[in-house]
């Protein structure tokens, strides 16, 4: 069976795995979440030289009488609600009624129009004179209703107490199951799983910490908030919107639906509504947009889209309690595609990465005809990284997967020169990089005139300076411009080549170089190579004469400055016999 459908059927067979064992897998993951946010806890007691089990036991008392003090107030503010629920139901329903429109007849005529055709469309003569089922719901037995009552009150504490004792396991032999969980692995693998579980615990750790910092802060404002407004129960409304803020993107929206409604209940006019709508909305842009960009920034390493997909996913599987697992289990997810290589498809679908690199971006616009965004994302890339950057990044990459795609016959030469046109166009608008205090230096640039050598070398000259490296002119072939390089005696020469052949060439050209004009430097520049490739393309132009080979503009830059003279007064004299 090939590949992708082994891995598809693997998929559904997890998806069927957790959706049918949610009652033993959901208080798992849940454990698991506590664990996280409770370590650095009992890392700080570890320090304080206090022993595994007080640490523990210390942080679980901690995290209890927290959860407990909060949910006793909003429960105290809870029932209080519930018995005023009435009179704010009235007073709602009045408020309501006063916003009708003054003169409502058209719509009374239309909604009586309507009533008729309805009534017209679904009459029949043979239930005309029907009577109306009640239905009667079956009286249980005693016995049967009060096993119902102590299932329904047993199992959540139940699942309580098994969650707080995993949680309580957890934390005191995290490291006996680390160890337990490498030896099951594989010692082969004890690297990639080191590192596997090191990201995880550091990204879900740190993110669920400081987003419970961050929701507690933010339902505190809320309660203050609206407690300077005047809307009641303010303490609970902080409570409920702290709990819902871990619900990704929708949790903000439906905190602020019920102190809203009590406000506009409440209050005879719009302003302590308003007010709050504007508290929530304040709050929630400051938060989103500025506090957790800096404290979270790379740090889930999990894109907004494929966190809102996981929120579908999980509340789908596990319902309410998997909506609120949702981000710290797909941040696991994406930590485990980026380490294991069979998985790598999950890296690519949830993590914050690129979906695509730069030049191949660039090269994909460029293939589509699209020049605007091509230009976009060149524009985008300069302000990040100026022109060198852009030159290696994107140009110099998107040069090499032409030349590739043209050997293998993957685009045709109308693509591939109108591809190189652009990055022509595009070389020709970067901003010049020259240091007009620099000295004049003397600098040739040589190719042998394979397709795209060219465009390589004006790369070099644009990060390096257009007017300190010159050219031979394009009238004259290979053989001549050698030649008059050599007759001219830079300091300097930069060989330049974009396909991955023509090597014996460069190497020739090496050699001749050198035996003319034994003192000159003389720098390659490959961008082709790959990294396998290079030091054996480094030994072998070295035999043959070359000083430096680099294989991006930035390194060329820095080759030439190391090898260039200090003055360039007593140029190098030629070996007649040589040329």
């Amino acid at each position: 069976m090939n590949g992708p459908w082994v891995t598809l059927l693997t998929l559904v067979l997890v998806v069927v795995i957790l959706y049918t064992g949610k009652e033993v897998l959901l208080p798992m993951a849940l454990g698991v979440v506590l664990a996280f946010v409770l370590t650095p806890l009992v890392r700080v007691f570890d320090r304080m030289r206090l022993p595994r089990f007080a640490g523990v036991a210390l942080t679980m008392v901690l995290a209890l009488g927290a959860v407990g003090g909060v949910s006793y107030v909003v429960y105290d503010q809870f029932a209080e609600l519930s018995s005023e629920i009435s009179q704010y139901t009235s007073s709602m329903r009045k408020k309501v009624s006063q916003l009708r429109l003054g003169n409502d007849a058209a719509i009374r005529q239309f909604t009586r129009t309507m009533d008729r055709v309805t009534e017209q469309f679904y009459n029949d003569p043979d239930q005309r004179n029907a009577q109306p089922v009640r239905v009667v719901p079956q009286k249980l037995p005693p016995t049967q209703r009060l096993r119902d009552t102590f299932t329904a009150v047993f199992e959540p504490l139940a699942s309580a107490f098994i969650v707080l004792v995993l949680v309580a396991f957890l934390l005191g032999q995290r490291e006996d199951l680390r160890d337990r969980f490498i030896r099951l692995i594989g010692a082969g693998n004890v690297t990639m799983t080191t590192r596997l579980m090191n990201e995880a615990a550091y990204r879900v750790s740190q993110f669920l910490v400081w987003q419970t910092l961050i929701n507690v802060a933010f339902g505190t404002l809320v309660a203050l908030g609206l407690y300077w407004i005047g809307v009641p129960y303010a303490a609970l409304w902080g409570g409920i919107t702290a709990l819902l803020r871990f619900v990704p993107y929708v949790g903000t929206v439906l905190s602020v639906l019920m102190p809203a409604a009590l406000a506009f209940a409440t209050f005879p006019g719009w302003t302590e509504t308003l007010q709050t709508l504007a508290l929530f909305l304040t709050l929630d842009v400051v938060t989103a947009y500025f506090v957790e960009p800096v404290v979270f920034g790379y740090r889930t390493g999990v894109s907004s889209f494929a966190l809102l997909i996981s929120a579908l996913f999980w509340i789908w599987v596990w319902g309410p309690v998997g909506l609120l697992l949702a981000t710290p289990l797909t941040v696991c997810i994406a930590v485990l595609g980026r380490h294991v290589r069979s998985l790598r498809f999950l890296a690519v679908i949830f993590a914050d990465e690129p979906a695509l690199s730069p030049h191949v971006r660039f090269y994909q616009r460029l293939l589509a005809r699209d020049e605007d965004e091509a230009s976009v994302l060149v524009n985008r890339k300069l302000e990040e990284v100026g022109p060198v950057g852009v030159i290696d990044q994107v140009l110099l990459p998107t040069v090499t997967l032409v030349q590739h795609h043209r050997e293998q016959n993957e685009i045709g030469a109308d693509d591939a020169d109108f591809v190189m046109d652009v990055i022509a166009e595009t070389l020709e608008q970067l901003p010049s990089t020259v240091d007009p205090t620099a000295p004049a230096a003397s600098i040739v640039g040589l190719t042998v005139r394979a397709p795209g050598d060219e465009i390589v070398l004006e790369m070099l000259r644009t990060a390096y300076g257009r007017e300190r490296i010159a050219v031979m002119s394009p009238e004259l072939t290979a053989e001549e411009a050698l030649r008059t390089a050599i007759r001219q005696a830079p300091a300097v020469f930069c060989i330049a080549a974009a396909a991955s052949t023509r090597g014996s060439e460069m190497r020739n050209y090496c050699r001749r170089i050198k035996a003319a004009l034994p003192d000159t430097k003389i720098i390659v520049m490959r961008p082709q190579l790959t990294e396998v490739a290079t030091p054996l393309a480094t030994e072998r132009f070295r035999e043959a004469g070359a000083d430096c080979l680099v294989l991006g503009a930035k390194d060329a830059v820095v080759a030439i400055d190391r090898n260039l003279p200090a003055t360039n007064e007593a140029r190098p004299q030629p070996v007649a016999a040589s040329a």
